[in-house]
């Protein structure tokens, strides 16, 4: 029974090595399995396998690690005290920006809507036409900024209006303008103005170019630290709406416990229950288990109280699985810890959050570890 060997982790080669280090540092054993050093990223994971005598030990070793990589990560954790909303005046843009306004009135949040528009610049331009076409470019330039500021004016008054209508002048509303490729710009604009989250809109499951608006949104996603609300555009919040039903998905990565308490301050103005899912093709039950019971008691930890249903799905189709949970369960918002991983691993590992922002009718929460 001593020499039985049990899965404690899979990750991709590097991490798996880190992880082996340093448990064999504490004194255990540790066997990689499913090492593939041509094509590393391409492989499904490494799984780092001890004996089934040290798990326990394991996983009090894994579980304060986790512990001191939040308590270095806490600082980065911000109140939602600010929200940035980058629009494109787009219907499915405002609708999100409505929805970022209930929400700040319901946080007690600033609001800061926020465009960029992209000018495109000519490189090549022969000698003795340069000046000529330099002078238009200027005025070009000047044209595309006002033409868009104006927009941004016209936008922005419009959301003001309707906060007055609806009692919600308290929230208060600012915004900017800025230049050049637009997940830059937020990136940048996010680490100037701090939001707690940033808002967008995003095309609802059957839209044309909704593959296009996706992309978008997920490579926001991967410039930012900051957890990205993605709005399908005929998803509605109003101060009236009651957020009950959150999906948290969870691969039982280290990124789960900071993400878990930026979720639970999102949510706070909100009597929720939390569905915590794992999907997995195969099920390991005795470690899996141990994993999804420490999430179910970080989240009462963090929110005393919180009723937290755990539970496992088993499928190849994680999207279907998602699908079928959330309208079996009258799913609000589904919430998910996006790993930041490299294009080989993309390419040959479909990535669960970009199936979601392509093919999902409802809300979806972006944490980025």
């Amino acid at each position: 029974m001593d020499d039985r060997l049990i899965t404690i982790a899979t990750d991709h080669y590097t991490a798996a090595e880190v992880l082996k280090a340093r448990l064999e540092d504490a004194g255990i054993k540790c066997f990689l399995k499913d090492v593939n050093l041509l094509q590393g990223a391409v492989s499904e994971g490494v799984r780092v396998q001890i004996r089934e005598q040290d798990v326990q030990k394991a996983l009090q070793l894994i579980h304060n690690w986790k512990a001191e990589q939040e308590k270095a990560e806490m600082k980065d954790i911000k109140d939602v005290r600010r929200i940035l909303v980058p629009v494109d005046f787009s219907n499915y843009s405002k609708n999100a920006c409505l929805y970022a306004l209930d929400l700040a009135y319901k946080l007690k949040a600033d609001l800061k809507i926020f465009h960029v528009y992209y000018a495109p610049i000519i490189d090549l331009v022969p000698i003795t036409d340069a000046y000529s076409v330099q002078v238009d470019m200027d005025i070009n330039l000047r044209e595309m900024e006002e033409n868009a500021k104006k927009k941004l004016v016209d936008f922005v008054e419009e959301i003001r209006d309707t906060a007055n209508k609806k009692g919600m002048k308290e929230v208060k509303i600012s915004y900017s303008l800025r230049e050049g490729i637009i997940e830059d710009e937020v990136a940048s604009m996010a680490q100037k103005y701090k939001p707690g989250i940033i808002i967008l809109g995003a095309k609802g499951k059957g839209e044309k170019q909704t593959e296009i608006i996706g992309s978008v949104v997920y490579r926001i996603c991967d410039k930012t630290r900051v957890p990205v609300l993605a709005i399908p555009e005929k998803s509605e919040f109003t101060t009236d709406t009651k957020v009950r039903n959150v999906i948290y998905a969870t691969e039982f990565d280290d990124s789960d416990f900071v993400a878990i308490r930026r979720l639970m301050n999102i949510l706070s103005p909100f009597n929720v229950k939390i569905h915590c899912i794992h999907i997995a093709k195969e099920k390991n039950k005795e470690l899996e288990e141990a994993k999804m019971s420490a999430l179910k008691d970080y989240f009462k930890k963090i929110k005393k109280g919180t009723k937290i249903e755990c539970q496992f799905l088993e499928g190849h189709d994680i999207f279907k699985e998602i699908e079928d949970f959330a309208e079996k369960h009258n799913i609000d918002l589904v919430a998910i810890s996006n790993r930041k991983r490299s294009l080989i691993y993309r390419l040959f590992n479909p990535d669960i959050t970009k199936q979601l922002l392509v093919r999902s009718t409802m809300p979806l929460l972006i944490f980025r570890s």
